[in-house]
C-alpha cells in the first residue's frame, strides 16, 4: 500500500512539473550573476555580489531575474502566473533595490 502512495505521489508531481515547470539549475546564484553580467553594463564584481545576494530569493524569483534580464517576456509572464503576491513584490523589490545595495 505505502509503495502505491508514493508512485501516485511521485508520479502528481510530475504531472506538476509538466503542467506548471519548475526551477532549473540556471537558477542559481551563479546564473544570476552570469545573466547580470551578459545583460547589463553593470560591473562584473557588481553583478557577482547581485548573484550572491540572490541566495535568499526562491527559485521562481531567480528564474523570473534571469528571464528578465534575457528579454524572455513569455518565462516572464509563465512565472508571474505561478508566483504568489509576496514573491512578485520581494523579486521586483531585489529588482530595485540589489544593485544599488551592491554598489554602495
Amino acid at each position: 500500500m505505502t509503495r502505491h502512495i508514493e508512485t501516485a505521489a511521485f508520479g502528481a508531481g510530475l504531472l506538476l512539473l509538466a503542467t506548471f515547470g519548475s526551477a532549473t539549475a540556471q537558477d542559481t546564484p551563479e546564473e544570476v550573476a552570469a545573466a547580470c553580467s551578459a545583460n547589463s553594463n553593470a560591473p562584473e564584481d557588481l553583478c557577482d555580489c547581485v548573484g550572491v545576494s540572490s541566495v535568499d530569493l526562491t527559485a521562481d524569483q531567480r528564474a523570473f531575474y534571469i528571464a528578465a534580464l534575457n528579454g524572455n517576456d513569455a518565462e516572464t509572464a509563465r512565472l508571474r502566473g505561478v508566483m504568489g503576491f509576496d514573491e512578485i513584490t520581494g523579486i521586483a523589490a531585489f529588482m530595485r533595490d540589489a544593485p544599488a545595495d551592491c554598489a554602495g
